[in-house]
C-alpha cells in the first residue's frame, strides 16, 4: 500500500487527517443497511486483494473479474458431453453462447438450461457447407461471433488394411471439413471487427500418430489436418486482430473408460507421465484462457493436454 496509508486502511491527508482509503478503480457505494462497500472495475493488485479480503469485500472482485464478459461464443458439437461442459464454462465466465449441433433436442435442452437470454441453439449438418453458411449468416445478422470453438468430430477405430474409402472420407469430413465449413463463415466478421478468437480441438493423435489408440489412421490424419490449418490460418490473420490456436487432448476419462479392465487401464496410465486421464473441465479451462485477454499474443499454438504423453 502507499506510504501514506495508516493502520486499518486509513489514508493520511494534511487537511483532513486519516480518512478511509479509496482503492484505484473502485466505486464507492452503500448497501441498504448503510454500510459502505467497494466494487472493483480493474484487476486488483495483490495488495488490493489483501485489503478487500480483510474487509470482506473480495466477493465483488470475483464477480467483476469474469474473463469473457460481453463476448459471444459459438461452439460446435456443443450438445455432446464435452461440448456441454465447454458451454457451461463459457457462460460462467460471462459469455453468451451459440450451441451448434446436429442433435436439435439436446441443443435446445442445453440452451434452456443455460437461459434463453444467454444461449441459443442451432441445429445444422456441419459437413454441409451451404447449410452451415445459411445457418451462421442468420446467427451473425444482428450480432457477430467473438469466439469460435470448433469441437465437433469423432473417431473410428479401424485397422488401415481394413479401412474403406467411405470410412476414410467420413472421418475427414467429420473432423476436418467441419472446421473449414464453420470457420469460413465466421472468420470474415472477425476480420471486419479486427477481433476474434478461433480455438480448434485437434488431438494428440495428430502429433503422436495414435500411440494411445491404435488403428485410428483416418482420425489421426484428419486431426493432423486441423493442426496444419490452425498454424497456416494463424499466420494469415495474425496482423488482423484474430488469433487461431488448437488443443491436442490425450486420453480422456470418458464413461467408457469405466468398463476398461484393470490391466488395460494400468497399461494406458503407464504411457502418461502424470498418470492422469484428461477431464472435460481441463479442456474447458484451456479454452477460456485462450479466449481471454490474457492470451492476446498467443497464436498458432497447438497446446497438448495429455499429461506429458507427447514429451
Amino acid at each position: 500500500m502507499p506510504s501514506n496509508v495508516g493502520p486499518h486502511g486509513r489514508m493520511w491527508s494534511r487537511n483532513r487527517g486519516f480518512r478511509r482509503a479509496r482503492l484505484p478503480g473502485c466505486v464507492k457505494r452503500h448497501n441498504v443497511d448503510g454500510r459502505c462497500t467497494q466494487e472493483m472495475r480493474v484487476v486488483p493488485s495483490c495488495a488490493s486483494v489483501l485489503f478487500l479480503k480483510r474487509y470482506k469485500l473480495f466477493t465483488d472482485v470475483r464477480t467483476d473479474m469474469r474473463r469473457l464478459q460481453g463476448k459471444r461464443a459459438l461452439v460446435t458439437g456443443a450438445a455432446g458431453a464435452l461440448g456441454q461442459v465447454i458451454c457451461r464454462r463459457l457462460v460462467a465466465e460471462g459469455a453468451d453462447v451459440v450451441i451448434v449441433d446436429l442433435a436439435r433436442d439436446r441443443a435446445e435442452a442445453l440452451a434452456a438450461e443455460l437461459g434463453r437470454s444467454r444461449a441459443e441453439a442451432v441445429a445444422v449438418d456441419l459437413t454441409d457447407f451451404d447449410a452451415v453458411g445459411e445457418a451462421l449468416t442468420a446467427v451473425q445478422r444482428e450480432r457477430g461471433v467473438d469466439i469460435l470453438v470448433n469441437g465437433a468430430g469423432g473417431g473410428a477405430v479401424v485397422p488401415f488394411a481394413e479401412l474403406d474409402a467411405e470410412t476414410w472420407r467420413t472421418q475427414l469430413s467429420r473432423n476436418l471439413d467441419t472446421v473449414f465449413n464453420v470457420t469460413r463463415w465466421v472468420l470474415p466478421g472477425m476480420l471486419d471487427r479486427r477481433d476474434g478468437r478461433i480455438i480448434n480441438i485437434a488431438s494428440i493423435a495428430a502429433v503422436s500418430g495414435g500411440r494411445l489408440v491404435r488403428n485410428a489412421s483416418a482420425y489421426a490424419t484428419a486431426k493432423a489436418g486441423v493442426v496444419g490449418l490452425t498454424k497456416a490460418l494463424a499466420i494469415e490473420v495474425a496482423d488482423r486482430g484474430v488469433t487461431v490456436n488448437a488443443l491436442a487432448p490425450g486420453a480422456q476419462a470418458t464413461p467408457g473408460r469405466d468398463q476398461d479392465s484393470a490391466e488395460r487401464r494400468a497399461a494406458l496410465l503407464d504411457q502418461i507421465p502424470t498418470r492422469l486421464l484428461g477431464e472435460p473441465e481441463h479442456l474447458a479451462e484451456a479454452i477460456v484462457f485462450l479466449a481471454s485477454p490474457a492470451a492476446v499474443n498467443i497464436t498458432g499454438v497447438i497446446l497438448p493436454l495429455d499429461g506429458g504423453h507427447s514429451i
